[in-house]
């Protein structure tokens, strides 16, 4: 059995392009991503987080910006890297994504077997929110407790106009719902951490056997990541966002707060303005997001999606939608790449998978091909144990090759035979770290305990 790894991806980018008539800004064609000004702090707010295989996404934002649409399009495989995969909804408001992920098809497409598995991101449809949630507005502390059950959110904003829409503040205006959001986030942190010297000093005092009367000196650690934090929501930006040394880092991940979860900005655009890539919202977003910490914005139309979604699996249909689209762009002014039309919906699922640090490894054989969800920097073992228990219990060295030497010299053969011939296999102990690419064996061996 042979138990693959695929590369996963960090550096996300901030859309930016050159403002239109002062006002607006256009989406950047794709280009090189420079190291430093890239990482838009993925892996800072992943420390964060659960150590865990099942992360999951919610959308977050107000009522009538497109959570319920986007999750719906996000659950049906509607892109065509996934077009092939089943799909599953858990609850009315929990579905699980496919991840697109060429590595997998081309070891599906190589091995040909009756199951296929790819792997999944389980994202959240989480109700809306509104003002004063805090204090228990609307569905209040039920909301915050659906953003506290995920570990990632996808922070959703409406930047269309559309009369049959209503918005919940009659207008519709992206800056202020970003306040909106982010400031009961914060109220609530808030209210959190009012609560955490309390609970603090209680410890300190059961620690060293002191009365409830005496007032136990706190850590210069725990204060130092209390005011740290403190500073932060008091300026309504997100705790993830701040830099914190890695033994505060451990107390604060107690405190669960929400802000510390990471989070990705997705702009609902109207179909006319996502086609043309330009918006009078955009460059105000953009400046926001870079005020309150940065982040990925992700510029996004359930318009469009939706359209492109009803027509099913007519390829044809499809094919000449986009080319329709396409063309509407370019006579806009638009050219080259940047003129191409597509669904976001596949680079949505990608930068939910980057935001929670999460990654794929595969087993493949004549009965199945199955993609394994890890989060980054898990060591052999552990993600043997993935598959089973006893494989990280009992485990022994693995036996590894890269994915690209493999797509390289299989031939076309489902056999790692060639790839032997070449000398592309290496031995691999328990402290290695699975690596971009890595095709592995996994060699273990488990005694039964012998009965008494």
């Amino acid at each position: 059995v042979f138990f693959f790894h695929t590369p996963n991806r960090f550096k996300f980018h901030t859309e930016r392009s050159k403002e239109r008539k002062g006002k607006e800004r256009t989406m950047p064609p794709k280009g090189k991503k420079k190291g430093g000004e890239e990482d838009l702090g993925l892996m800072r707010a992943a420390r964060f987080g659960r150590v865990k295989n099942d992360l999951s996404m919610g959308f977050v934002g107000l009522p009538n910006v497109g959570k319920s649409t986007l999750t719906n399009l996000l659950a049906g495989n509607n892109h065509a890297e996934a077009a092939n995969y089943p799909f599953c909804t858990i609850d009315p408001n929990v579905s699980q994504c496919v991840v697109p992920d060429k590595k997998f098809e081309h070891l599906a497409t190589t091995y040909k077997p009756p199951s296929i598995v790819p792997a999944v991101l389980k994202v959240v449809d989480i109700a809306g929110l509104i003002r004063g949630a805090s204090e228990g507005a609307g569905l209040g502390n039920a909301f915050l407790s659906h953003i506290a059950a995920v570990d990632g959110i996808f922070h959703l904003v409406r930047a269309f106009d559309n009369d049959e829409v209503i918005h919940v503040d009659d207008s519709v205006d992206p800056i202020r719902d970003l306040e909106t959001i982010e400031a009961e986030l914060c109220l609530k942190d808030r209210d959190s951490l009012s609560k955490v010297v309390d609970r603090e000093k209680e410890r300190v005092r059961k620690e060293k056997g002191l009365s409830r009367a005496s007032e136990p000196p706190l850590s210069e650690v725990f204060q130092s990541a209390y005011d740290k934090c403190k500073d932060l929501l008091e300026k309504n930006t997100p705790v993830q966002t701040g830099d914190f040394k890695d033994a505060e880092v451990e107390i604060i991940r107690d405190w669960q707060l929400i802000t510390t979860k990471p989070q990705v900005y997705i702009v609902n655009m109207s179909q006319k303005n996502f086609i043309r890539k330009g918006s009078k919202w955009l460059p105000k977003i953009s400046a926001w997001v870079k005020e309150h910490g940065g982040g990925q914005i992700l510029p996004v139309s359930c318009e469009f999606e939706q359209n492109l979604a009803d027509l099913g699996d007519n390829k044809e249909a499809r094919d000449a939608f986009l080319k329709e689209c396409t063309e509407e762009a370019k006579s806009k002014g638009l050219k080259g790449p940047q003129a191409e039309v597509r669904s976001m919906i596949p680079r949505i699922i990608r930068s939910g998978r980057a935001a929670l640090c999460l990654q794929s490894f595969y087993t493949c054989g004549p009965k199945e091909v199955r993609a394994w969800t890890i989060q980054k920097g898990t060591l052999a073992p552990q993600a043997a144990g993935v598959i089973h228990t006893d494989f990280e219990r009992g485990f022994i060295k693995a036996e590894v090759c890269n994915f690209d030497d493999f797509k390289a010299l299989h031939g076309g053969q489902p056999s790692m035979a060639k790839v032997k011939e070449a000398g592309k296999y290496r031995q691999e102990g328990k402290t290695y770290v699975m690596q971009e690419g890595d095709i592995c064996v996994f060699m273990h061996n488990v005694t039964a305990s012998k009965k008494k």
